[in-house]
């Protein structure tokens, strides 16, 4: 490699930090403000029938969004809207938005009016077993009716975000989860003690917050250029050639999401409130998942996309294999930690009110059945991207559907002497597979280079063992109420973290150096505000 190439590679993984730096910061916030939702939630609601009618709820309109919205919609997007900006500049991009946004808006609606008279015939297929539960039935129904807008807002707001993303604006688009999550809490604790029946204030909570998600996005598009007029010309064959990669592309960026739904079929037949037990524990799993692996894949993909386009082969190689070492640097010790103090993270966040101690027990187990898929799970959202980035969804669908197969069957199998920790482990499993396949494919194409790699992946496990392992005794003491809790979690997280940094400092590893260069960046800004005041 040319030293020029060198230092176009260094900058194009030097802005893939900063990008990812930004989404991982406002995520955060979302993530913590959406821990905030889950604790004000089990509160007021618990773990029982009624918790599990709004999850199953939520659950519709939740999955068409990650399905249609981040799962399709973006990765179809992205890749065609860098192009039309590269070849046609800003006028030819803002034409293709047009169009695909009044045309996506034109049949959500339709969907949305389905959805809304269809609710009993949904929620009986992705929880036949509420069926023996007229009350909770009709409830799971009356909300699902609720809810179903929010796919419209969502997506509406996903082709938004993708557009600014590759006009180089993340900070907003990254801000707005943060909105439906605090809008959630304001319908729990607001609205829900003024109605008769509380759950409801929930639901409108979320309606609000998908409102608000959209809106926030407007004044970045009207400020970009000519985006926010409708089209309802649709002679566009770029157009259509996105309608035609989303289909695969909903099922390869979405295995993981769609064994979740079916995991809340299967799950509806087990006892009261193991609907909840499995959410609480997803939302755990998806908080490390949100921070970084999100973020990088937000990232990545208009990077990826660029340099596919520029036929750029050596860069998105290089771009492509930092970007998993990356990955895997960051959610191997969140996995190891997230096992070392699930029980205490549990009870520390939602133990109180009506989330009772073997809601807390549950929930960790679930915990645990969940966690060894979060480094596969976080790998492939970039992986899919790689294929996603020159327009291959198809690829990507036939992985996950054979993957999601194979965890299908292995949680059926595992729910008889597991439970709900089975069907945890059923989505591992779902995970697993396809990381390898979309990791071998790519190796074939000579894209990415498995040794080192697996070599990293085994490396990063070492460090994090020894991590788990020192803060370990902190957490073998299974009871002791919040403030316990809490101390064990305030002393051992910076700790494992301290050490796990330690190891990789002492290792010179590699991902330390983009990382550091951009907190360093962090902090001059905030030196040079500060001697300005």
């Amino acid at each position: 490699m040319s030293t020029h190439d060198a230092k176009k590679n260094s900058e194009t993984k030097g802005s893939l930090v900063k990008n990812a730096s930004v989404v991982a910061f406002f995520t955060l916030l979302s993530r913590i403000a959406g821990l905030a939702r889950d604790q004000v939630t089990a509160f007021y609601f618990g773990a029982g029938p009624v918790a599990d009618a709004f999850f199953v709820a939520f659950r519709i309109p939740n999955f068409l969004r990650r399905l249609l919205a981040e799962g399709a919609l973006t990765p179809a997007f992205v890749p065609i809207f860098t192009k039309r900006l590269n070849s046609e500049g800003l006028s030819g991009a803002a034409a293709l938005f047009r169009g695909s946004w009044t045309l996506l808006a034109i049949f959500l609606t339709c969907l949305t009016a389905v959805g809304v008279l269809a609710a009993p015939q949904i929620v009986l297929a992705l929880a036949p077993g509420f069926a023996d539960n007229p009350d909770q039935m009709a409830l799971t129904v009356l909300l699902t009716r609720i809810l179903f807008p929010y796919i419209l807002l969502m997506s509406l707001t996903a082709l938004a975000v993708g557009a600014l993303n590759s006009l180089g604006e993340f900070t907003i688009p990254s801000l707005a989860p943060v909105t439906l999550n605090l809008a959630m809490i304001l319908g729990a604790a607001a609205i829900s003690p003024r109605l008769e029946t509380p759950i409801i204030g929930l639901a409108i909570g979320a309606l609000l917050g998908g409102t608000l998600q959209l809106a926030i996005q407007l004044p970045g598009l009207r400020k970009a250029g000519p985006f926010l007029r409708p089209k309802f010309d649709f002679r566009d064959s770029d157009i259509w050639k996105i309608v035609k990669l989303m289909g695969p592309a909903a099922l390869g960026g979405a295995a993981y999401q769609v064994s979740v739904l079916i995991n809340t079929q299967l799950v509806s037949f087990l006892p009261e409130g193991s609907v909840s037990w499995l959410y609480y524990a997803d939302r755990l799993v998806q908080f490390p998942v949100g921070i970084y692996s999100l973020a990088l894949a937000t990232a990545v993909l208009p990077a990826l996309s660029e340099l596919a386009a520029k036929k750029d082969a050596e860069g998105f190689k290089t771009t492509l294999q930092s970007t998993l070492g990356l990955q895997l640097f960051i959610t191997i010790p969140a996995t190891i930690g997230l096992m070392v103090m699930s029980h205490s993270l549990v009870e520390l966040l939602f133990q109180r009110g009506s989330f009772e101690a073997i809601s807390s027990r549950e929930t960790a187990a679930a915990l645990w059945g969940y966690l060894p898929g979060l480094p596969f799970m976080s790998a492939v959202t970039i992986l899919a991207r790689a294929f996603y980035s020159r327009s291959n969804t198809k690829t990507p669908a036939l992985v996950a559907a054979v993957s999601l197969g194979v965890g299908l069957i292995s949680g059926i199998i595992l729910m008889f002497p597991l439970r709900h920790v089975g069907l945890a482990l059923g989505s591992s499993i779902t995970s697993l597979v396809n990381f390898v396949w979309l990791a071998l494919l790519l190796k074939r194409e000579g894209h990415v280079k498995l040794r080192p790699l697996f070599l990293e992946f085994g490396r990063y496990l070492l460090w994090s063992l020894l991590m788990g392992l020192a803060i370990w005794p902190l957490f073998l003491d299974l009871e002791g109420g919040f403030r316990s809790q809490l101390w064990r979690i305030a002393l051992g997280l910076p700790l494992g973290a301290l050490l796990y940094f330690a190891l990789a400092l002492f290792f010179r590893c590699p991902h330390l150096s983009p990382l550091g260069r951009r907190f360093r960046a962090i902090f001059s800004r905030w030196k040079n505000w500060r001697l300005k005041k």
